[in-house]
């Protein structure tokens, strides 16, 4: 995003505006109109450009404002998904242990709350799925694992935060 003028800049143009407000003011009537025209239309101008800059400082107030409300949106609806998934495991982790074989609630995918595709609806389902579906799996439940993870090291740190074991 483009930095906002500093509020030096914007007293400075309101001080230019007082300048020449009092130039107006000091420069008599019996003085050339031409001379008297020409400052009011300086002035005029100048006023103009600084209801320009005014107007743009709002609008680039207003976009680095809408900017930070959508981060944080996205921040809220991360964590309601981790809560979400977390419930989730809860609820897996006592169906787990009343039946290995039962059919177990499916997180939600952190980033946008979404289906995960392909994630396993049963814990022995889990040990069979393959390395690319693993890597798929991870991010969306906000596990991160260092590069050439073992499979079997994958598919445990799905289950933990799957199952809450």
């Amino acid at each position: 995003m483009d930095a906002l003028p500093e509020p030096d800049v914007i007293a400075g143009a309101f001080d230019t505006l007082r300048v020449q407000s009092q130039r107006i003011a000091n420069v008599g009537a019996v003085q050339n109109q031409q001379n008297i025209l020409a400052v009011v239309q300086a002035l005029g101008q100048q006023i103009h450009d600084l209801g320009q800059q005014i107007h743009d400082l709002g609008q680039q107030t207003h976009h680095r404002i809408d900017g930070m409300q959508q981060q944080m949106n996205q921040r809220f609806d991360t964590l309601e998904n981790r809560q979400n998934n977390f419930e989730i495991a809860a609820v897996n982790a006592r169906l787990f242990h009343a039946d290995g074989a039962a059919i177990l609630q499916r997180p939600v995918d952190i980033r946008n709350g979404g289906d995960i595709p392909d994630f396993p609806l049963t814990h022995p389902q889990l040990y069979t799925i393959d390395d690319a579906t693993a890597d798929a799996i991870l991010p969306a439940l906000g596990i991160h694992l260092a590069p050439n993870t073992p499979l079997a090291v994958k598919r445990e740190s799905i289950a933990r935060k799957w199952i809450l074991k």
